[in-house]
């Protein structure tokens, strides 16, 4: 569900101001040169909707005054067209104030309510940057179902939206990223000060946050495209899996049959990952430019430690349980000869996969693996097995869509396992809600270990993966020796 269209003239003249902030932030970014295709939609779509709000508020300031007139009462002063200025709170009314809520709340539940529907109003306001391929409306989206489907009773979430959304807070942030914490103001210190995460450091703002915004379909790595990604706010993930249930059929008044079937209940625990963001303190940028390249760094930064962990990760200590490095024996499918991939290698692998799985399945392997099979493909007992598809989808192998992990192991490789096919809806991926950053002002050389001109921002965030059932995946190895 998209975000509730403003209703009364307040909101009407609120969201009038959030525009007309946007708007001077998208006229700052691009200032001495011509917009991105993306900024431009954006521009237009925040002018066609100002002019909807400042309409409307015309016309409901008409029909006041009319009414006024009627009553006898005197003319209002103020008028619909010229919305006060940004700096000035509409009413009182600051809808990032948790303790303003709290204090207006008759009850626990009343509360709740009121923190989700403060979040949903944040999240319509926030300005998002244009990363992984999406739209703001389809970013929005994505948020807002977070808020239904993932957050507690707590309403650690809405309450962690309201906190990192306010505009202080964000304004605060990039102080702090661009010169350090010294340079807030009083309003400012208060702001960071409810940031909520009390082990430490800075709450990324969540317009920001890697962990929130992306989405499978926004994400360039494959295994989030195809896994089961969950996420969470709590410390661990609790399922429950069954290799299925037995279904038998009886005669009127005939005792069943037993049809008990055994219940797993994987857990998984997200674990802490770490990434190191440098850049020149002669940086020349201000805070609105540098926000959605840093955006950009810290997402890509974690999609290239994810395709490898979510692969070959060893299960040991910090690390997850990759798909193809933890796979159980039982899973392996020998090629018929070590070194060299065969067209029936590649049926075998299928045919071993229990058909249950089949309907879902797809390959993974690395582009090495693929070209193998490319060059089958040329010769006369192989001409059917690859095709190509449109840009932006996978190519298919047998029928089955194929896609790329460069962690995956070569053909050639001792015990390589070099081409998986499975399920991979039962391969799960955690991802715990909410990343936070320390800021390290000087960053010292290795040399001398003196200032280097750099600052850096140490970002902190938790995920893990598993495999839920090893019987959906099948894997070729190569027995090479």
């Amino acid at each position: 569900m998209g975000p509730e269209e403003p209703r009364s003239i307040e909101d009407r003249k609120d969201r009038i101001k959030e525009i007309d902030s946007r708007i001077g932030e998208l006229d700052a970014e691009f200032t001495g040169t011509v917009m991105s295709p993306e900024a431009r939609e954006e521009w237009n779509a925040l002018n066609e909707e100002r002019d909807g709000h400042a309409g409307a508020v015309r016309e409901m300031e008409a029909r006041r005054e009319r009414l006024r007139q009627i009553a006898g009462q005197p003319a209002a002063t103020e008028r619909g067209d010229s919305p006060a200025p940004a700096f000035i709170k509409s009413r009182g009314v600051d809808i990032y104030d948790e303790r303003q809520i709290r204090a207006e709340a008759h009850s626990e539940e009343e509360y709740r309510q009121k923190v989700r529907d403060n979040a949903k109003r944040a999240i319509e306001r926030a300005a998002f940057p244009t990363v992984a391929g999406q739209s703001r409306e389809r970013t929005a989206e994505h948020v807002e179902d977070l808020l239904e489907r993932v957050d507690g009773k707590d309403s650690w979430l809405a309450r962690r939206i309201l906190a990192t959304g306010h505009p202080v807070y964000d304004r605060a942030f990039g102080k702090a990223v661009m010169a350090g914490p010294h340079t807030w103001t009083a309003e400012e210190q208060r702001a960071m000060a409810l940031s909520p995460d009390p082990a430490g450091g800075f709450a990324v703002p969540f317009q920001l946050d890697p962990t929130v915004l992306l989405t499978s379909d926004g994400s360039t790595s494959p295994l989030r495209q195809i896994a089961r990604v969950e996420q969470i706010t709590s410390k661990t993930w609790q399922g429950i899996t069954s290799s299925g249930v037995t279904v038998t059929r009886s005669g009127e008044a005939v005792e069943s049959g037993d049809n008990s079937f055994s219940v797993g209940q994987p857990e998984v625990s997200p674990t802490r990952v770490i990434a190191d963001v440098q850049f020149s303190v002669e940086i020349d940028q201000d805070w609105p430019q540098l926000r959605s390249e840093l955006s950009r760094l810290l997402m890509d930064a974690k999609e290239r430690e994810e395709d490898s962990s979510f692969v070959v990760g060893d299960g040991t200590g910090d690390n997850p349980f990759g798909v193809a490095s933890t796979l159980a024996a039982g899973s392996e499918v020998p090629m018929g000869a070590a070194g060299t991939l065969d067209v029936d290698d590649l049926y075998n692998l299928e045919s071993e996969l229990p058909v249950r799985f089949r309907s879902r399945a797809r390959f993974l392997a690395n582009k090495s693996t693929y070209n193998h099979v490319r060059a089958l493909s040329t010769g006369s007992d192989g001409g059917d097995l690859w095709v190509r598809l449109a840009s932006g989808q996978p190519s298919e192998l047998l029928g089955y869509a194929a896609h790329e992990a460069s962690a995956m192991d070569s053909v050639g490789d001792t015990d390589g396992r070099v081409l998986l096919f499975g399920d991979f809806s039962q391969f799960l991926i955690v991802d715990r809600l909410g990343m936070q950053v320390e800021l390290q002002p000087h960053v010292l050389g290795a040399t001398n270990r003196r200032w280097t001109g750099q600052r850096a921002i140490v970002a902190i965030w938790r995920n893990s993966s598993r495999i839920l059932v090893d019987n959906a995946f099948r894997v070729l190895v190569d027995p090479t020796t």
